[in-house]
C-alpha cells in the first residue's frame, strides 16, 4: 500500500486538506495505518479522520497549540472531557490518538504526580499482602480498594497520627457509613481488609491496642438465596434462538453452549486457550479460577462439532492463543465480562421471558438437569469441579420433582371430637411462674440509652437482626430506668438485682437474657474499661429441651377433623377451613409456625404446586413442593375464598384471619396458637405436663413420619436424609438429626428392615 493511498481512499475530496492539518497532518497516514492494523473497519477509519480534524481545530483554538510537540497528555484529557459532555457515544478516538502518540513518543508524557501519603501507605500494604502473606493480585487489589475509603474517612492524609490515635468509635462509624452502600457479603470483605491492615499496624508498633480483634463480623448465612436456574427445555430453546449465520453468532453460541452443557463459569470460558483442547484424547482442560485446580472434562461429539465449526467459520485469524476473540477492533481476547455481555445481548434478541439472565444461571440449570437425569451428587460435583459434596448439595433445593416425594399426604379418616366449651383456656395448666415487665415506652430511657442505640446501630449495619436482643435490652433499660434512674456506671449489685428478677423464667430463657446484656456490656467495656463485666460461667446452665410430643398421622387425622368444627368468627367466616389448611401445611410440609403465617398468595405457584419460603430463619429461602393431596386442599381453599368474596390479592395472607389490625389479614402467632390449643384439648392430645404440645412439634412429627414411611416403602433412609434436610431448610443432614426421635413405630420399621436384609446371613453364621 502506497504512503498516501489509505487517507486518499478514505477521504478523496478532502485528502489535501487533511494532510495540511497543522497538528496531525504529518502523522495522519501513519495513524490510519496503525488503526488499520488493529482491524478497524473502513467506515470507522473514515469517521475517525473527520473527528481528528475537529480535534486538531479544537486544540488550536481552545488550548493554543500550534505544533504537535506542544500537545500534552493533559490537553487530550481535557479534550476528552469536552467531547464526552455532548450526546452520543463516548469519544473513543481520543484514547486511540493518545495511545498512538505515546507509543510513537510524539508527545511528552507528564511525570505522574508524587503519590500522596495515603497512596504510599496503600502501596506498602499491598506489597506486604503480596510478598509476605502470599495473596494473589486480585485479592490485594480488592483489599486496597476497600481500605482507601477508610483511610479517607479517618483523614489519613491530613493527620499523620490518624492511625496512632485511632479509636474503635471511628471504625464503627466507618462501618455504619459503608453499610449504606454495601450488602452484607461486601461488608465481610471490608472487615477483612480492615482487620489485616490494623493487625499489621499493631505488629509494627503503630497501634497499642488490638483493634482488629474488636471489629464485629457481618452476619452471613449459608444457602440464603436459591440458586438461579431455568428449566432445561428453556435452556435448549434459548440456545436454538441464537443466529449462527455470522462469525459473531457462532462465537456467542459456542460460549453459551459451554456454559450450559459443561457448567463452566464465565471467567473460565473466557480464559480457555487453543492448547486446552486435546483433540486426540478428546478432552477439554479448564483452569478453574475459584479453586485453583485444573479440571479435565471429556469432549463429547456434539461439543467437538460445535468447537470445530467455530474454529473454522467463526474465529478470526490471530496470533493470540485465546479461544474467544473480539470481532470488533481492536481485535484482541475478550475480557472476563465478555460472557456476561454476550448473555445479556442474546437474551434480549431471543425475545424469551427469561429470569436472572446471568451466565451462572446456565451452570445451575446444568447441575439440576444432571440431578433430574439420575446423576449422583459425586458425579455432579466432579463435573462442576467442587471440592466437597456440601457445595453440590445446594442444587437439591431446585430438584422439585425429587423433593415432592418428601412431603406427606393429607391424613384422613379421623373422627371429629366435640370442641371444649367457652372458658377452656382458663383451665390450662400454668408452667411459667415469671412474668415479663410491661414496656410503656419504645425508646431507651436510662443513662445507658445513647450507648444502647449506638450498639444496636452498628450490629444492624452489619446485617444482624438482633430482634430478640433488642427486646431484652429494652426490658433491661426499663429495669434500670425504674430502679436506678441516675446510675451511669454498672456494678455487680445492680446486675445481680436484675438477674434475680428473672428467676422465674426457664433456665434457657434466663441464660439467654443474661447473655444478651453481657454482650452489650462487653462492647461497652471497650469504651469504659471500669465497667463491671459478669462472668458467664456463673449464669444458669442450659437444660435439655422438652422432649417433643410426636403426633402420629392417625392423631393428626382426628385433629384435622376436629378443626373443621371450629365456629366462624366475627372477622373470618372461613375460620374452620383456614385452621384446617394451616394444620395440613404444618404437618405435611414441616413448615415452621412463623413461615406459615408469613406466607402470601403470591408465594404459591398453582401451576407447579410449590410454596416459596422467603427470608425465613437465618435469612434462608427455599422451595417446598406439595404432595398432590396437599396441593388439592390448598387450591380448594383458595377457590372457596374466591367464591365467598374474600381477599385474594397476591399480597394477602395465605392463612387469612380477616383481622382489622392486620393490613394483609394474616393470623397472629397467639391467635393461631389459641385455636391449636383448643383443638388439641378437645381431641385429648397432651404432652407430659398435661398441656397441648407446641406447634413446633408438628415439624418434629413430619420428620419422623417421613422417615418411617421410607422404611416401610423399602427405601434407603440414609440416602434420603439430604432430601429431608433440604425440604426442611437445613444446611446439612446433621441439623435434621435433632428432629428424628426414635419412636416405637420407627424402631419396629428399622428392625424389620435390618432382619429382611441381614437376617439370613446371621442365621447362616449361627448354624455354622
Amino acid at each position: 500500500m502506497k504512503k498516501i493511498s489509505l487517507v486518499k481512499k478514505l477521504r478523496p475530496r478532502a485528502y489535501a486538506r487533511y494532510l495540511a492539518l497543522p497538528l496531525f497532518g504529518a502523522v495522519l497516514e501513519e495513524l490510519c495505518l496503525w488503526l488499520h492494523r488493529q482491524h478497524y473497519a473502513t467506515w470507522t477509519l473514515s469517521l475517525y479522520l473527520h473527528k481528528v480534524a475537529g480535534l486538531d481545530r479544537w486544540l488550536q483554538e481552545r488550548q493554543g497549540r500550534h505544533a504537535l510537540t506542544d500537545v500534552t497528555v493533559e490537553d487530550l484529557r481535557t479534550a476528552y472531557a469536552h467531547y464526552a459532555g455532548g450526546h452520543g457515544r463516548p469519544p473513543e478516538f481520543i484514547h486511540l490518538v493518545r495511545a498512538f502518540l505515546v507509543e510513537r513518543e510524539l508527545i511528552k508524557v507528564e511525570q505522574p504526580p508524587k503519590p500522596s501519603r495515603l497512596e504510599t501507605e496503600l502501596t506498602t500494604f499491598g506489597r506486604y499482602l503480596r510478598e509476605i502473606r502470599g495473596l494473589c493480585d486480585r485479592t490485594v487489589d480488592g483489599r486496597q480498594r476497600r481500605l482507601r475509603p477508610f483511610l479517607k474517612f479517618i483523614g489519613f492524609d491530613r493527620r499523620p497520627s490518624a492511625i496512632r490515635t485511632l479509636k474503635m468509635e471511628s471504625i464503627e462509624g466507618f462501618l455504619r457509613q459503608a453499610a449504606k452502600t454495601n450488602c452484607r457479603a461486601s461488608l465481610c470483605h471490608v472487615v477483612a481488609a480492615l482487620r489485616s491492615f490494623l493487625a499489621r499496624q499493631l505488629a509494627q508498633g503503630v497501634l497499642r491496642t488490638p483493634l482488629h480483634q474488636q471489629i464485629p463480623t457481618p452476619r452471613l448465612y449459608r444457602l440464603e438465596q436459591l440458586p438461579r436456574s431455568w428449566p432445561w427445555e428453556q435452556v435448549s430453546t434459548f440456545l436454538k434462538s441464537i443466529d449462527r449465520s455470522s462469525p459473531a453468532g457462532l462465537r456467542d453460541y459456542t460460549v453459551l453452549y459451554l456454559a450450559a452443557h459443561y457448567g463452566l463459569r464465565s471467567n473460565e470460558i473466557m480464559r480457555l486457550k487453543m492448547d486446552d483442547i486435546d483433540w486426540s484424547a478428546g478432552t477439554l482442560k479448564v483452569a478453574q479460577t475459584k479453586t485453583k485446580n485444573t479440571l479435565v472434562l471429556p469432549l463429547t461429539d456434539e461439543a467437538g462439532d460445535v468447537l470445530c465449526r467455530y474454529l473454522r467459520e467463526g474465529r478470526p485469524a490471530s496470533e493470540y492463543r485465546e479461544l474467544f476473540l473480539r470481532h470488533t477492533a481492536p481485535r484482541r481476547p475478550m475480557g472476563e465480562t465478555g460472557a456476561w455481555t454476550i448473555m445479556r445481548r442474546r437474551v434480549q434478541l431471543s425475545g424469551l421471558n427469561l429470569r436472572s439472565p446471568g451466565v451462572h444461571a446456565l451452570r445451575h440449570s446444568f447441575a439440576v438437569h444432571l440431578l433430574r437425569r439420575g446423576a449422583t451428587m459425586k458425579a455432579i460435583g466432579d463435573t462442576l469441579g467442587h471440592r466437597s459434596l456440601v457445595s453440590t448439595s445446594i442444587y437439591l433445593r431446585l430438584a422439585v420433582d425429587d423433593l415432592r416425594t418428601v412431603g406427606l399426604a393429607v391424613p384422613c379418616g379421623g373422627s371429629a371430637a366435640a370442641l371444649r366449651p367457652a372458658g377452656w383456656d382458663k383451665r390450662l395448666i400454668k408452667v411459667r411462674t415469671g412474668a415479663a415487665a410491661p414496656l410503656r415506652h419504645t425508646s431507651f430511657q436510662s443513662k445507658f440509652g445513647a450507648f444502647l442505640d449506638e450498639y444496636l446501630a452498628i450490629y444492624h449495619a452489619l446485617g444482624r437482626d438482633y430482634v430478640g436482643d433488642e427486646r431484652i435490652l429494652r426490658r433491661w433499660d426499663y429495669f434500670l430506668y425504674g430502679n436506678y434512674p441516675a446510675v451511669r456506671q454498672l456494678d455487680a449489685r445492680i446486675f445481680d438485682h436484675w438477674a434475680r428478677s428473672l428467676v422465674g423464667l426457664n433456665p434457657n430463657s434466663h441464660r439467654l437474657q443474661l447473655l444478651a446484656v453481657w454482650r452489650f456490656l462487653a462492647w461497652f467495656q471497650r469504651k469504659h474499661p471500669k465497667t463491671y463485666l459478669p462472668d458467664p460461667a456463673v449464669f444458669p446452665q442450659r437444660v435439655p429441651h422438652l422432649t417433643p410430643r410426636l403426633i402420629s398421622p392417625a392423631e393428626m387425622a382426628r385433629l384435622l377433623a376436629t378443626a373443621k368444627q371450629l365456629p366462624i368468627s366475627n372477622d373470618n367466616p372461613l375460620r374452620a377451613e383456614t385452621m384446617h389448611l394451616g394444620l395440613v401445611l404444618l404437618f405435611c410440609c414441616g413448615l415452621r409456625h412463623g413461615e406459615l403465617l408469613r406466607l402470601r398468595l403470591t408465594h404459591f405457584d398453582t401451576r407447579e404446586g410449590v410454596l416459596r419460603i422467603e427470608a425465613t430463619k437465618f435469612h434462608k429461602s427455599r422451595l417446598v413442593p406439595l404432595a398432590p393431596s396437599v396441593r388439592k386442599a390448598l387450591c380448594a381453599y383458595l377457590e372457596l375464598r374466591k367464591k365467598r368474596g374474600l381477599s385474594i390479592a397476591p399480597n394477602s395472607a395465605l392463612i387469612w384471619s380477616g383481622a382489622y389490625n392486620a393490613p394483609d389479614g394474616h393470623y397472629s402467632g397467639s391467635g393461631f396458637t389459641t385455636n391449636w390449643q383448643q383443638v388439641c384439648l378437645s381431641v385429648g392430645i397432651l404432652d407430659t405436663r398435661g398441656r397441648p404440645p407446641r406447634i413446633h412439634h408438628l415439624r418434629h412429627s413430619f420428620a419422623v413420619a417421613a422417615l418411617q414411611r421410607w422404611y416401610l416403602e423399602g427405601d434407603d433412609p440414609q440416602s434420603k436424609l439430604p432430601y429431608l434436610a433440604t425440604y426442611l431448610g437445613h444446611v446439612s443432614p446433621a441439623a435434621t438429626h435433632h428432629y428424628l426421635q426414635l419412636t416405637p413405630g420407627l424402631r419396629e420399621a428399622a428392625n424389620r428392615r435390618f432382619h429382611d436384609r441381614f437376617g439370613q446371613l446371621l442365621r447362616k453364621g449361627g448354624a455354622s
